[in-house]
């Protein structure tokens, strides 16, 4: 005689939550990462000189180390042993003392803790062996066992769950302060890398810029500097706004490929 199959895990819901927050634990802080590092200027980082440069490579680094650590931890509770029902019988074992804190909820008054449930089984298994098949007395054992059997099924389920919780549970403080060291370090190398950049832009050259006599000066500045006059180029359609039309120079010419945007008035289509 066989045992019936087994009852649905009644806690894979649970376990599955549990994993899929420890997914999204981890997507978060390789999120954090990825959006300070391409948030912050490179070239800002370039820019850094001395001391400044070494301070945010350092942080960045530190950071970036920070990250693969963490995600390294919650990969390790992802990939987690197999769990058996024989870990919940070693000394000790704090998955098997929460069950039994609760046998009445989860155990039959038959077997009110773990150590009495593996001795339930145990007792039927020598009564099994004890008689032969299809004599009453294997057959009451045989009973005994197929229910102890059931009961450490769900047990196992359950214990299964409680570990992974409590493994999930003993990394919160690692998992906190790595969090911590991440989000300082990756926010002083933000600091550093774009504040070179902001200073940069804050301390840029300013310009005025002067035509000259109804703007003769310019356009001469720009016939002697590009070597032409009139300049020969491609008119630019979807560049080009009302009363104003946008040019690139064409080649032979010092100017070749710059673009101008200057009164349509200026501008003279060829062949027309």
């Amino acid at each position: 005689m066989m045992s019936e199959a087994p009852a649905p895990d009644p806690y894979a819901t649970a376990k599955a939550n549990l994993r899929d927050t420890i997914k999204w634990l981890a997507t978060s802080l390789a999120a954090v990462g990825a959006a300070v590092i391409a948030g912050a200027s490179i070239n800002g980082l370039a820019a850094l000189k001395g001391e400044a440069l070494y301070w945010a490579v350092g942080l960045g680094a530190v950071g970036l180390l920070g990250i693969l650590v963490a995600i390294g931890v919650m990969l390790s509770l992802l990939t987690s042993n197999v769990f058996y029902f024989s870990d919940l019988t070693t000394a000790g074992n704090a998955v098997a003392a929460a069950i039994d804190q609760h046998a009445q909820d989860i155990l039959s008054p038959q077997t009110p803790t773990i150590a009495a449930l593996v001795q339930y089984r145990q007792d039927a298994i020598r009564d099994m062996q004890a008689a032969a098949p299809g004599d009453p007395l294997y057959a009451a054992a045989f009973k005994k066992w197929t229910a102890a059997d059931d009961l450490i099924a769900r047990v196992t389920n359950l214990g299964q769950f409680l570990f992974l919780r409590q493994k999930f549970e003993e990394r919160q403080p690692l998992l906190f302060f790595l969090t911590i060291v991440i989000i300082g370090a990756l926010g002083g190398y933000a600091l550093l890398a774009g504040s070179k950049s902001s200073l940069e832009a804050d301390f840029a050259p300013k310009a005025v810029f002067r035509p000259g006599n109804n703007w003769a000066d310019a356009a001469a500045s720009l016939s002697n500097a590009c070597g032409g006059n009139p300049l020969s180029g491609v008119m630019l359609p979807k560049k080009s706004f009302e009363g104003w039309v946008t040019v690139r120079l064409a080649e032979p010419g010092k100017c070749s490929g710059l673009e101008l945007t200057v009164p349509a008035s200026l501008v003279q289509l060829v062949g027309s």
